[in-house]
């Protein structure tokens, strides 16, 4: 086969490109750090790398919502703290007030600060977040959850929805707490019931809130004081216990004895001071208020202005018993509250650190599949310059040769 002078330079010339490509491909690995600089150079291994990216990127993601989720429960346990704070001094000012030696002029002074905790406790209901939504309103984050009405008392404009976000796979947390949950849905009374005194009671009797003894069903019951003659002109209190329809449940003439225990129905409760004829106290299932309500009604019953000073204190007794009961139940509602707040944010705690150990499993398989051999890369280079220089030396000494010098 016959070989031509140009034939031959152009074979030299190819063979020296070829080994200018190597040495380029070589060096750029050894620039980057990566084995693969495009799909072709390995397609199974450049296929499973954009996977492996993929799941880095949604571990990443979680990790992010994590730290999103964290910093808006912190912010709610905050509001939760002076939620306490403040019903607690409600509290202290109920026991302060609960005394006949206190004047007007001091309930006055106590209902004015209550008024302004009061104030303060409707503006961390109404509380936002660092984006400027509100904290419980449920998923209506735009409204103001709280407010109130005409006729002093409060609406609710949330719903009970949760926000909820992905912090693992399968795995979503509620990142707050509607409004009707934390501020409202609390049980008057001692939870299963409520005892309320007539406002038209005459007396000094003051209702314990009283508590179960067995099973108590629910009913509604009145427990009406009479007064009768005895026959040496003195006088007796007696009482009797009629439920929703009217029947008696503790028979009429029952002898009634102070600070002794009343008990019908699974109903346990007494009664301080002395009841005159018609009062009467009633019994009904305990129903959801929330706590601005229950407040309102203490500051209500603090200027309570009655035609009688001892009927005024004798009507305050009574609200200040279920005013402790009401912050009682609030003050337990939202340790409930905060300890399922705790819960979570321990949750993301532990889920941060597992996928935190995700990512370092999943770029140390990146990391073997993309990242280069750089012992071996450098001898890769090492022989592809050596072949380039054997290739530029050939073509050197061919290049000058031709038919024509023997001619």
């Amino acid at each position: 086969m016959r070989i031509s002078s140009h034939q031959a330079q152009q074979t030299a010339i190819n063979a020296m490109l070829e080994q200018q490509e190597k040495l380029s491909k070589v060096q750029e690995q050894v620039a980057t750090g990566q084995r693969i600089a495009k799909p072709s150079d390995d397609p199974i291994a450049a296929a499973k790398i954009v996977n492996l990216r993929d799941v880095l990127e949604t571990v990443q993601q979680y990790q992010d919502n994590i730290n999103a989720g964290r910093a808006r429960l912190e912010l709610e346990e905050g509001v939760l703290q002076n939620v306490t704070d403040i019903l607690q001094r409600v509290r202290e000012l109920a026991v302060m007030s609960n005394n006949d030696s206190q004047t007007n002029e001091n309930r006055e002074f106590i209902a004015q600060e209550v008024e302004q905790l009061q104030e303060a406790l409707l503006g961390l209901a109404n509380s936002t977040d660092i984006n400027g939504e509100y904290m419980f309103a449920g998923s209506k984050s735009k409204f103001t959850p709280f407010t109130r009405n005409e006729t002093n008392g409060f609406d609710y404009d949330g719903d009970d929805g949760q926000r909820q976000i992905m912090i693992g796979p399968n795995r979503v947390i509620p990142t707050g707490d509607p409004g009707s949950r934390v501020f409202r849905n609390i049980k008057d009374g001692n939870g299963d019931f409520v005892t309320l005194d007539d406002p038209g009671n005459k007396g000094s009797g003051v209702i314990d809130p009283g508590s179960t003894t067995g099973e108590y069903k629910g009913g509604t019951y009145a427990i009406i004081f009479e007064t009768r003659k005895l026959p040496d002109n003195e006088q007796e209190i007696t009482y009797k216990v009629i439920d929703g329809e009217g029947k008696e449940v503790v028979p009429a003439g029952t002898p009634y004895q102070e600070g002794s225990a009343i008990r019908f129905a699974g109903v346990q409760t007494k009664v301080e001071g002395e009841p005159v004829d018609g009062d009467f106290f009633v019994i009904r299932p305990s129903m959801n208020q929330d706590m601005f309500t229950t407040i309102q009604r203490f500051i209500d019953a603090l200027r309570n202005e009655n035609d009688s000073q001892a009927q005024a204190n004798t009507a305050l007794h009574n609200e200040i018993n279920r005013t402790l009961e009401g912050m009682d139940s609030a003050l337990g509602s939202i340790l409930d509250v905060r300890a399922d707040v705790g819960a979570r944010l321990n949750a993301m705690d532990g889920q941060q650190e597992i996928n935190e150990s995700q990512q370092l499993q999943i770029r140390e398989i990146l990391s073997e599949v993309e990242d280069l051999d750089y012992a071996k890369a450098v001898s890769d280079l090492n022989l592809k310059l050596t072949g380039l220089e054997a290739s530029q030396k050939a073509y050197t000494r061919v290049q000058g040769i031709s038919l024509f010098n023997h001619i």
